[in-house]
């Protein structure tokens, strides 16, 4: 009996380490950031992570497992929105299109409606070139959306997401070009509303499925200085849903709309908190033409680091074969 049950717990165990959660990709474990977006320039054979801080900080490498150098901002002199906060921009958006890469950024203070997103445009993301394009869309207080966390994707012309806590993440269309403005707001409601603390929306599409994902972060992010971290499970997480179009309705595995105010909050789960990663989430998701897989970045706190300290760069591949986005090495 008591081989039976070792031989039992063997093969409990290895069915539990198959599903286990992979940590990041090594390489990146030393580079601070937060809701990092990712891009790469084949010309110049660099990878480039772009993310909230300063004029959006930008750190580039030959290949996703680093080493990763800092390498200067996208608008060193601030942006040109005159808004509080135009020198600290946050949550990047960067893409490639018309021929030009293009960034999208936040100028906001925390918790507050006083904010807008704009853009900038560059011909190799490199530190220098940057054009500041300025506004794209803005809120003010008594709005329903808050206009931060930016998300781009061409698909019959640019669809802009946006939102963060308030009524939930949008979607507007823009046109002629990157930084106008096609449909009023607040547009089209993908997820969240009530005030859930849902942000970060993020539309994908990968090569090998017919859906549109939209990825989001939910819970709380502890930022650096905090003193405490919110009840556990709480914190920061990645959450999907899927649609036939890439402007929603989107639903989670259990067929509820993304807009829906349900108890448990409405999409399906792709990355929790587990083993050294604490509250991941700011996430991108982009396909890369060096390896021709599924990436997701993101920012997560060291499980073993002190309460209150800096967040740093997640990296791992997303497979769809399942017809959901999961974690794998």
């Amino acid at each position: 009996m008591k081989f039976i049950g070792l031989a039992a717990l063997a093969q409990t165990l290895f069915v539990l380490s198959a599903y286990a959660t992979p940590s990041p990709i090594s390489g990146s474990s030393d580079v601070v950031v937060r809701d990092p977006a990712i891009w790469y320039n084949a010309d110049l054979g660099k990878y480039f992570v772009f993310a909230t801080g300063g004029g959006i900080g930008i750190f580039t490498s030959s290949a996703l497992t680093g080493p990763w150098t800092r390498d200067g901002s996208v608008l060193p002199s601030c942006s040109s929105i005159a808004l509080s906060g135009n020198c600290d921009l946050w949550a990047p958006d960067v893409n490639y299109y018309n021929g030009r890469y293009v960034l999208y950024y936040s100028v906001s203070d925390l918790g507050s409606q006083n904010s807008a997103i704009g853009v900038a445009t560059s011909p190799s993301m490199l530190a220098g070139t940057w054009t500041d394009l300025g506004k794209v869309i803005g809120s003010s207080p008594g709005d329903v959306y808050n206009a931060i966390d930016p998300n781009i994707i061409d698909n019959n012309g640019l669809k802009l997401s946006f939102g963060s806590y308030w009524n939930g993440i949008y979607q507007v269309g823009l046109w002629p070009d990157v930084n106008n403005q096609a449909s009023a707001t607040p547009g089209t409601h993908l997820a969240g509303g009530n005030g859930r603390a849902a942000e970060g929306g993020f539309v994908y599409k990968p090569a090998s499925s017919s859906y549109y994902f939209f990825f989001f972060s939910d819970g709380v992010t502890p930022l650096v200085g905090a003193t405490s971290y919110p009840a556990a499970g709480n914190e920061y997480k990645v959450l999907v849903g899927r649609g036939s179009n890439a402007m929603g309705p989107f639903y989670g595995q259990l067929g509820n709309d993304l807009t829906l105010d349900l108890t448990p909050p409405t999409g399906s789960l792709v990355l929790a908190s587990h083993d050294n990663v604490y509250s991941p989430g700011g996430q991108s998701i982009f396909a890369d033409p060096k390896s021709g897989r599924d990436v997701m970045v993101y920012h997560y706190i060291p499980a073993s680091a002190a309460v209150g300290s800096a967040s740093y760069l997640g990296i791992n591949y997303l497979d769809f074969s399942s017809g959901w986005p999961v974690v794998v090495d």
